[in-house]
């Protein structure tokens, strides 16, 4: 945990100094802030599961910070940093009528570099996103040994939104999949597992 508060610090601190150095002539260019929002895991299988095993996919949660850098009335691009708290899982009925879980990628670090088209001179302006999202779990394989942990993934990412502007910030609502596509699996049971999600997500921007 201390590493990755370690990086969020660090990158928070490195969008605030980019930002101060663009000094006021591009002030408009750079703009930064941070976003909240939930996600839908959708971990799906490749091979079939088990016999005894079904997948269970629920609601959670995620954080973060953001970047937008201005390239044109069209095109901006928005690197950001964003912890997801994720409910995905492999449930397993044993003979014994007890049950054991493997959950997949429950805590991770989203790192993405999204490139986003709209027309940023319009005071409410829908927009459209792509680009790539690298996961990396955040959580540590449990003491418990019959636990495993989850490989790291990479994701391509695009969706819609709207954006809001106010007076001191912009709001940007937006909705969000990641296709995940590499499978992320250490169970030994289990074949292979892939990670999607869609996300609603709300963004605070200067």
């Amino acid at each position: 945990m201390k590493k990755i508060v370690f990086v969020i610090i660090l990158i928070v601190s490195s969008l605030t100094l980019f930002s101060q150095s663009e000094g006021t002539a591009n002030e408009k260019r750079m703009k930064y802030g941070f976003n909240l929002g939930i996600n839908y895991s959708n971990v799906l299988e490749n091979e079939t599961l088990p016999s005894n095993a079904s997948l269970s996919n629920n609601f959670g949660f995620r954080l973060g910070i953001l970047a937008d850098y201005k390239i044109s009335n069209f095109l901006s691009i928005s690197p950001k940093a964003e912890m997801s708290f994720n409910n995905s899982k492999v449930i397993f009925n044993n003979i014994d009528g007890t049950q054991t879980e493997y959950e997949v990628m429950p805590i991770d670090l989203d790192f993405m570099a999204h490139f986003v088209f709209k027309k940023n001179n319009e005071n409410v302006s829908p927009y459209f996103f792509f680009g790539p999202n690298v996961k990396i779990p955040a959580s540590k394989k449990p003491d418990n040994t019959s636990s495993f942990s989850t490989n790291f993934d990479f994701a391509i990412d695009f969706g819609i939104g709207l954006n809001k502007q106010f007076t001191y910030f912009n709001f940007s609502p937006e909705l969000r999949y990641s296709y995940g596509l590499l499978n992320v699996n250490q169970h030994p049971s289990i074949q292979s597992l892939y990670f999607h999600n869609i996300s609603l997500v709300f963004n605070f921007i200067e």
